[in-house]
């Protein structure tokens, strides 16, 4: 395949109004289906939400006053009240699939990487692997991600303006930009946000599979097989997925955890396409260092973590290394079939022997398959495959390498 060639056709066709989305000179089909997230009472309720964005407020101009700098558009990044966006509760998802009869008995659920804004460079990843195991690909955006962001979040000019506030406020920020500023101030100053955003995503999986089990899924067989294509956040969610699964809902499904799969603490997510320096002291301090204290100091957190404890203990144990290890590694150790990750060397914010030291465990002995390769260009965590002309033969030998690989596991 030419990956390039195909990125660019896929972009261009692809859009959520179309039911049913043709791939020219291909037997694969895109359908588009529309999904319902439930809120109920295990999240925090809209009274909470509107006091603690005020609060923030209040603490972002009590940072800027001292230094006589107006903030008015890093204030809008909460003007938004989470269980009142619309399109994070009622959104699209996509779902290649080969043109056939009938409903298909197989489904990949492929999960993308932190503050994505698109699903444009997943498009080929999808078709390339229906083309190589025959089973449908179904794209699932996260809580507060892709198609379920407010509207401003992806307004460029909007953000580079929230940016420079930024950059006002923090004389000795790094990597922030008009890409990461909705979730770097989001997070600096709400980081339970993060969770709770995870804990939807969590659910609304839940709730497809419910619906696929029950026979509610138009295109998928209630008993089709489950298997997982994750990448980089995508993979923290999915290791909580089956660490928590008391009910054996995944004891047959595998997962390919491609650039990620480490606990928090071996993650270093600064970058101008993720969130910057200042949001990551907050994520540290609130998750790897002090998450026991975090729950104490937050009501809601504390009623979930003392209601749900088996998913809790799977969330807990990949926030640090040194936490409720036994329980992480022992999972790994029954299951480490389930598990194949593909690291990249040249990866720095998910490094290769993050990987390892997670997945493989502290004695470096549970057999989960952990692979590293290295592609002969210039690529990072977000662009491991990149959009350069002059590059497209090496970039489309990697890619087939990578994918390949992900094939022969998940087929």
């Amino acid at each position: 395949m030419n990956y390039l060639k195909d990125y660019n056709i896929l972009k261009k066709i692809y859009n959520e109004t179309d039911g049913e989305i043709k791939i020219p000179g291909s037997e694969i089909v895109i359908y588009n289906n529309k999904f319902e997230s439930n809120g109920n009472d295990i999240y925090p309720d809209r009274n909470e939400y509107e006091k603690k964005y005020n609060e923030n407020k209040l603490r972002i101009n009590l940072i800027a006053g001292e230094k006589n700098i107006k903030c008015e558009n890093t204030e809008k990044i909460f003007d938004f009240i989470d269980p009142l966006v619309i399109e994070n509760n009622s959104f699209i998802y996509p779902l290649y699939i080969n043109r056939q009869k009938g409903k298909v008995k197989s489904v990949i659920i492929l999960l993308h990487g932190l503050n994505e804004k698109s699903w444009d460079k997943y498009h080929t990843w999808a078709k390339k692997l229906v083309e190589l195991t025959g089973k449908a690909v179904l794209m699932f955006p996260i809580s507060f991600h892709i198609n379920r962001t407010p509207a401003d979040w992806n307004d460029a000019r909007k953000m580079n303006a929230v940016s420079k506030e930024r950059k006002k406020i923090f004389p000795d920020i790094i990597e922030t930009s008009f890409v990461n500023a909705a979730i770097s101030t989001r997070l600096q100053f709400a980081p339970q946000t993060f969770f709770w955003s995870g804990l939807r995503t969590y659910n609304d999986i839940h709730k497809l599979i419910k619906q696929i089990r029950s026979n509610d899924n138009e295109y998928i067989e209630k008993d089709a097989t489950l298997d997982f294509f994750s990448y980089s956040i995508g993979a923290f969610l999915t290791e909580i997925l089956f660490l928590s699964d008391t009910d054996g809902i995944f004891n047959n499904s595998r997962a390919f955890l491609f650039c990620g799969g480490p606990t928090m603490d071996a993650m270093y997510p600064v970058s101008k396409y993720i969130y910057d320096n200042k949001t990551e002291v907050e994520m540290i301090s609130f998750y790897v260092n002090n998450f026991d204290e975090s729950i104490k100091r937050n009501n809601d957190l504390q009623r979930y973590f003392r209601n749900s404890v088996s998913a809790g203990n799977a969330f807990k144990s990949m926030l640090n290394k040194n936490y409720l290890t036994e329980f992480r590694e022992e999972y790994f150790n029954r299951f480490y079939k389930n598990i194949f990750a593909l690291a990249l060397e040249k990866d720095f914010v998910i490094p290769p022997l993050s990987v390892r030291k997670t997945l493989k465990g502290r004695e470096n002995n549970i057999p989960v398959n952990v692979m590293t390769l290295d592609f002969p260009y210039e690529y990072d965590h977000v662009s491991p495959f990149p959009l350069i002309e002059n590059i497209q033969k090496e970039v489309d030998i990697s890619f087939n390498r990578v994918f390949e690989i992900a094939g022969d596991y998940l087929i």
